[in-house]
């Protein structure tokens, strides 16, 4: 079971994610500038990433591995957690005003428009919190761990590449920009003793690319196409 998670998750899962792109990419170019049907692609994203939480439970339980979940909120926790999200958001900022290139992600595809949409994009947050945290920064983390005898830096990098490329429907340059975040999101498991504290940080930060920059992301994306 534990073989059959690591394979998908460092290989398929990127793999469908790239094709996944693509073909985004190709339909953005066919249909001439008409939105994508946004709820098919939260209710999606929410069942592949149980399934993959699914898996991750039951290889974590075959390798025997205690994931801790309950947080130490402490002054240097929680501001350890700020920090992070106001550093993530400042660089998506800077990244969003000052970048002269095109920006090939798909994420305007993503963010909602109506208020139903709102709706099921915060369940789908709260869902990719969870999931993704308890399988990148918990279990993975975990097994990396035990195959570089307890090297808490590079099981931290190779768990954050692989959870980058698990988001390639983003772009390259997202990719590039998530590794340090995921970092970063480890390094608020282990100050904080669990991963409470990073599902809380990932779920906010979610919430707040939409709310501050989501109007930005869309309208750039529609001034592109002309």
């Amino acid at each position: 079971m534990s073989l059959l998670f690591i394979i998908i998750i460092a290989a398929g899962l990127p793999f469908l994610t790239a094709q996944s792109y693509k073909n985004i990419k190709k339909m953005e170019a066919e249909m001439e500038g008409a939105q994508i049907a946004k709820i098919p692609v939260y209710l999606q994203s929410m069942l592949m990433q149980m399934i993959l939480c699914v898996l991750a439970f039951f290889a974590a339980r075959s390798e025997k591995i205690e994931i801790p979940f309950k947080s130490n909120f402490t002054y240097t926790s929680v501001a350890a957690a700020v920090a992070l999200i106001g550093v993530a958001l400042g660089i998506a900022w800077l990244s969003q005003k000052f970048s002269k290139e095109k920006d090939e992600s798909t994420l305007h595809h993503i963010l909602p428009d109506t208020n139903l949409e709102r709706l099921i994009w915060i369940l789908a947050c709260v869902v990719a919190a969870f999931c993704e945290e308890y399988i990148y920064r918990g279990v993975l983390f975990q097994m990396i761990m035990g195959y570089m005898e307890n090297t808490w830096w590079l099981a931290a990098v190779l768990s954050a590449v692989v959870f980058a490329f698990g988001h390639g429907t983003q772009g390259e340059r997202a990719i590039i920009q998530i590794i340090p975040f995921a970092v970063g999101f480890q390094f608020l498991a282990w100050i904080s003793g669990g991963l409470l504290l990073p599902m809380i940080a990932h779920f906010i930060y979610n919430i707040l690319v939409e709310v501050l920059f989501g109007e930005k992301i869309k309208r750039d994306a529609a001034e592109d196409k002309f």
